[in-house]
């Protein structure tokens, strides 16, 4: 180790070369200093280097902040400003000094490039100050060390950030997944956007986990709403059927709105009601196999051609028939007569007491739509 005179005497070098060996020397003497002696050989190193940092090499800065970087006594205004410097000799500083504080982080997480940033996240430990820093510059490198690490305390506001960046993000997400810190509303905000694979992964978490729980209570409340939901249907389609029964509202609307939201039980209900039909014979047909009972139905009710057509629409959708038959039942509807359908639907009538048939032997002006039910014939009696 070299001695107080020969460092004066390259104190005094002013070469490139004699600047380079003070500072390998006074690096020497501080890591090697006993305990005892560590506080003071800081001050000294630390003052001593600041005054000619500026113009040292590149390669000399990088040597100095690899052998500093993690010393716990370390001079702190030297590691800070060699927490400034160009990444390469920034990174192990910005990695591992213990004498760093948060502000002197979120200084550089500021200011720094994103490398800097990388840096700074990787650290074991991490305040709430410099966490939000780096979720609001980080890119998606800097976002996935920052989910990862169990050490980097969030504020909630940063934490519902994060998840907001993570959206496109499944690593981020997964990441997330695993914090156990993560606060409710970031893992209601979080769960929403997860795949049905990490849904599943959650599940097997189990019930103490944070998000496990939040999504039971998002499943237990999507069901109360859904039931919400089905009820208010219900009502409206109810009032709906009733006010075209007492003739407050066309019977083309009507039919036209259940075809169109493809509602077909309500459909079926409302062609029943206004047929004096069975309702639950009527629905089975909406969707059968052959549209020939509702042409009969529609028909003798006066629905129209085009409102018709949105029921064929919707059973082609159902039943994936193509368009050239969609076109064939609607011509069918244009060549029945009000007066035959009417007919038809007589006979339907007097026959409630059996179930309506998805099809008919014969079409009007093509034969009745439905045989006459057979009454069993009575033995004629002698004598």
């Amino acid at each position: 180790m070299l001695g107080l005179s020969k460092l004066s005497e390259l104190a005094r070098d002013g070469s490139r070369s004699g600047r380079k060996t003070l500072i390998h020397a006074l690096t020497d003497l501080f890591v090697s200093s006993e305990q005892e002696q560590t506080e003071q050989v800081s001050i000294m190193f630390g003052e001593i280097v600041l005054r000619v940092l500026g113009q040292l090499e590149e390669e000399t800065r990088m040597a100095l902040a690899h052998r500093v970087g993690s010393h716990p006594s370390a001079p702190h205004d030297l590691v800070a400003k060699l927490a400034e410097d160009k990444f390469s000799i920034a990174e192990p500083v910005l990695r591992d000094s213990p004498v760093l504080t948060p502000a002197d982080l979120e200084g550089v997480a500021r200011s720094g490039s994103m490398d800097h940033l990388e840096a700074i996240a990787s650290r074991d430990e991490l305040a709430e100050n410099v966490t939000e820093v780096l979720v609001d510059r980080g890119n998606r490198e800097t976002l996935n060390l920052v989910a990862g690490n169990s050490g980097a305390a969030m504020a909630d506001q940063t934490f519902s950030r994060l998840v907001e960046k993570a959206r496109s993000c499944p690593d981020i997400q997964e990441l997330l997944m695993d914090r156990k810190d993560i606060p409710k509303q970031a893992a209601l905000a979080l769960a929403g956007m997860l795949t049905d694979e990490l849904k599943e992964r959650i599940t097997a978490l189990g019930g103490d986990h944070v998000l496990a729980q939040v999504m039971a209570e998002r499943a237990a409340e999507e069901v109360k709403a859904r039931a919400g939901r089905l009820r208010e249907s219900r009502k409206e389609a109810a009032k709906i059927i009733d006010e075209v029964v007492a003739g407050k509202r066309k019977l083309d609307d009507a039919v036209a709105y259940f075809a169109k939201l493809d509602r077909a039980a309500e459909l079926g209900i409302l062609l029943a009601k206004v047929s004096d039909l069975p309702a639950a014979s009527v629905t089975k047909l909406v969707y059968g196999a052959s549209e020939k009972p509702l042409i009969i139905i529609c028909k003798a009710n006066g629905v129209s051609a085009s409102v018709f057509k949105h029921i064929l629409t919707m059973r082609a959708k159902h039943l994936q028939t193509d368009v050239l038959a969609l076109n064939d039942s609607l011509k069918r509807y244009d060549a029945m007569t009000p007066d035959a359908a009417m007919r038809s639907l007589e006979t339907i009538r007097s026959s409630v007491d059996q179930p309506v048939k998805e099809e008919p032997e014969e079409v009007p002006e093509r034969g009745a739509f439905m045989r006459s039910r057979k009454r069993p014939s009575k033995k004629k009696t002698e004598g």
